[in-house]
């Protein structure tokens, strides 16, 4: 059979010798690389210009380009399973529009091979062959050529490619890799027109606001959230490494169940109210710009024929007319009437009740019917009918309710239990029992309730149905008892266990021996960064204890003598309500155990906590250890004491102000190197004054040593790090200066000229002056020669007429 035109082989020959040919068949099975060619051409050529695309391929032609593109490259082209829905509109499109393929494809969806062989491919389906025979002329034999090569996957590229796929494939990056094409000349052209328009409208927008024109964009709401651009409430963790494990993570309950409405903060009721604001502030604006405009609006509004119509609501009709239900509701209440007349209280617990009782079946929706399938025998026998010449009949065909020209969807109709019975010739309401309705070879209720087993299985045994209404059950099975129906199931199941495969491999399961003793637990080991964590926390437990007992001045790290020996602590007067001289002896004993308390904490200190570069005092104290609740009672009391202060008639804030200014107020004592202590500059003499002042003087030299040096280094540093900061500075400061002094020689010369300006106004004016007396005179001078000129024209004039 001959292939398509599109798909046809091309064969080209050329002179490669004097006496030899090269045969070149265009056509054949797809590549990888092939395809991907393809691809990049259609992408810079487009789809009209196959012939172009097709010079990139040495081996596929123009329309064998066009069809592998259509037919398989395109991103439009379904590769996937089909459909049910395809499946029918595939079938009935071939019944209206049969061997039509390229008018069916667009309409299923898919393209027009792909059309013709799943219908084969389902006509094979319904003939129950479901892969094409060996002797099926539709399979390619060996030697054969594809006559659609288009439409199937590529082959993959090999490893080793010939030279005339590697020429291909350079030449075709060659080509689509110019750029100085008349195609790239017109893209950069349109580049530099779309760059050009830009920079005119940035311009225009500039001079808008420049002539005080505000053109602005329009911003978003600071409350909204743009949630293409934004990561609604994205908390950023810190940047580096951070140890997780003392963290203990809370839930946020305030984000659990959070609306849109309630992120972005807003009312749907206050929004309407407020739009609503903002329509008639608009409609009030029109009225007064422009009233018959807004009357033309308001009547258009109100116009009848503007107005929507409202369609009817349709709902199915009803399956059971009132008339129906009428007669329903009659005849149970006569039944219920007989029964409540016929009715014996001595037998009345004897009976059972058959108002409500279930049918033998319960209906179920039919299950719809295989049309794929219908269909599919309908196309092969219209495909196998013969031509009325011959007289045969026609094949008989289905009923599928296919009217239009695509396949109506239909859903399952639950079935009407009433208009059921009435077909099938019993009474509309009637008790159900064994109505003609009811599935053949059904197992009796029974049976069903001692066996579990479902109404309607095929698989159930067809005895004899035993009494439905039997509510009570007193009457027993007609053919078969329960012993019998019992022991013909165990033999049924016994078959089909002896019917089962045997065992492939014989398999034996030992239970180890337990022992009478329970092995112990063992512990994992922990590991030894575990084992670190866990003794630094317990030694930073460890130093927060210690921590907690030392003074205020360890604590917070605060200033501490250097040298607790040279501690001086002063006194301070008592308060005024003490007047007593057993009160004053008793607050001057408490005040030196205060001192010495201090002294003691003092050094312990600078013992146990020593400053760095500070020799440790050799005389050790040992103060008295105090547990925590004995220092949280201690501050407490020393609160309440401090707190009795306005009793007294003094306020707490005073009297430490008056004790800070005591403290300060230290001036008149200076340091003796000779005793190693603080005295009272008074009561030192000559020499002593001057030993104090010569060590006062050294210590303050060392101090200014130390920090010049320490100025000296910082300044080295600042040098590095600001070296070339001040290098520009400094070039900044010499321009700035040379353009002071250019300053101020323009200056200077503004003044001159300005000077030689006015003197030049005052000189121009005279000489300005001067020529115009001299224009005068001129002008005077020239009319008195013209006129002289005059007269001696006219006497010669006249001399010429007398000579003639």
């Amino acid at each position: 059979a001959q292939a398509p035109r599109s798909t046809q082989n091309f064969v080209t020959a050329s002179l490669t010798g004097p006496r030899t040919m090269r045969i070149l068949i265009k056509g054949g099975v797809w590549k990888n690389s092939e395809d991907e060619v393809l691809k990049a051409a259609v992408m810079k050529y487009g789809l009209n210009n196959w012939s172009r695309v097709a010079s990139l391929l040495a081996r596929k032609s123009p329309k064998q380009c066009k069809a592998r593109w259509y037919e398989w490259l395109d991103p439009s082209v379904k590769k996937t399973e089909w459909t049910r829905d395809e499946e029918e509109k595939l079938l009935h499109l071939a019944k209206l529009f049969p061997t039509q393929w390229r008018t069916i494809a667009p309409i299923v969806g898919r393209t027009a091979y792909q059309c013709l062989e799943h219908y084969e491919k389902l006509l094979d389906q319904a003939q129950g062959r479901d892969e094409m025979d060996e002797n099926d002329p539709r399979r390619l034999k060996p030697g054969e050529i594809d006559p659609h090569p288009e439409t199937k996957p590529a082959r993959a590229d090999p490893v080793d490619m010939d030279e005339d796929e590697k020429e291909m494939l350079s030449e075709a990056r060659a080509r689509l890799a110019n750029t100085r094409g008349k195609k790239a000349k017109r893209k950069a052209r349109e580049k530099q027109l779309e760059e050009a328009r830009r920079l005119a409208a940035l311009q225009k927008r500039r001079e808008l606001k420049a002539a005080g024109i505000s053109v602005t964009k329009k911003y978003r709401s600071r409350k909204s959230i743009d949630y293409a651009t934004e990561i609604p409430f994205e908390a950023a963790p810190p940047l580096g490494f951070h140890e997780t494990g003392s963290e203990e993570p809370k839930v946020t309950l305030g984000l659990a169940n959070v609306t849109l409405q309630a992120v972005e903060n807003r009312n749907r009721d206050k929004e309407e109210q407020r739009m609503r604001k903002d329509d008639e502030r608009k409609l009030k604006r029109l009225k007064q710009d422009n009233l018959p405009e807004t009357i033309e609006m308001i009547n258009k509004l109100n116009d009848p024929q503007q107005l929507r119509k409202r369609t009817s609501l349709n709902l199915p009709a009803p399956q059971l007319a009132d008339e129906e239900l009428e007669q329903i509701v009659k005849m149970g209440a006569d039944a219920a009437a007989l029964a409540a007349q016929s009715a014996d209280s001595s037998t009345v617990g004897l009976v059972q009740s058959y108002g409500e009782t279930p049918g033998s079946t319960p209906l179920r929706t039919p299950r719809q019917q295989n049309t794929i399938l219908v269909e599919a025998q309908d196309a092969i026998a219209r495909n196998s009918m013969q031509t009325p010449l011959y007289g045969d009949e026609n094949p008989q065909m289905h009923e599928t309710d296919w009217a239009g020209a695509l396949p109506r969807k239909t859903g399952g109709i639950t079935p009407n239990i009433y208009a059921e019975q009435a077909r099938q010739g019993g009474t509309p309401g009637a008790t159900p029992g064994a109505t003609p309705g009811a599935t053949p070879g059904g197992t009796p209720r029974a049976a069903q309730r001692a066996l579990g087993l479902t109404p309607g299985t095929p698989q159930e045994s067809p005895t004899v149905v035993a009494g439905l209404r039997d509510g009570l059950s007193l009457n027993g099975d007609v053919d078969m008892d329960m012993p019998k129906l019992k022991h013909q199931m165990q033999l049924k199941i016994k078959a089909q266990l002896d019917n089962l495969p045997e065992p492939a491999n014989d398999l034996e399961i030992s239970m180890p021996e337990l022992g009478n003793e329970a092995d112990p637990v063992e512990t994992l080991e922990k590991d030894a960064e575990d084992v670190d964590k866990e003794r630094q926390q317990e030694q930073k437990k460890l130093r927060d204890r210690e921590l907690a007992k030392t003074s205020e001045a360890v604590k917070r790290d605060l200033p501490r003598p250097l040298v607790p020996k040279t501690m001086l602590f002063s006194t301070f007067d008592a308060p005024g309500s003490i007047h007593q001289a057993e009160g004053r002896a008793l607050v001057q004993q408490a005040v030196s155990l205060l001192h010495e308390e201090m002294a003691a904490l003092v050094t312990s200190d600078a013992v146990l906590h020593p400053i760095k570069g500070v020799k440790l005092p050799k005389d050790q104290v040992s103060l008295t250890e105090y547990s925590t609740e004995e220092l949280v009672a201690a501050k407490n009391l020393l609160s309440e004491e401090v707190g009795k202060f306005d009793a007294n008639g003094q306020r707490a804030g005073e009297f430490t102000e008056s004790v800070w200014h005591v403290e300060n107020d230290l001036g008149h004592l200076t340091f003796l190197p000779k005793a190693k202590s603080y005295m009272e500059w008074r009561m030192l003499g000559k020499d002593d004054r001057l030993e104090a002042a010569q060590h006062l003087f050294e210590h303050a030299e060392k101090q200014l040593q130390a920090e010049t040096k320490r100025a000296k280094k910082l300044e080295n540093k600042m040098n590095v790090a600001l070296g070339g900061h001040l290098m520009h500075v400094k070039r900044s400061t010499d321009q700035t200066a040379q353009l002071i002094e250019e300053a101020r020689t323009l200056a200077t010369d503004i003044e001159v000229f300005q000077t030689l300006r006015t003197r030049e106004e005052v000189a121009s004016r005279s000489r300005i002056e001067d020529l115009q007396e001299a224009a005068e005179r001129e002008k005077e001078r020239n009319a008195q020669l013209q006129f002289r000129y005059k007269a001696l024209k006219r006497k010669h004039r006249e001399c010429d007429e007398r000579l003639q």
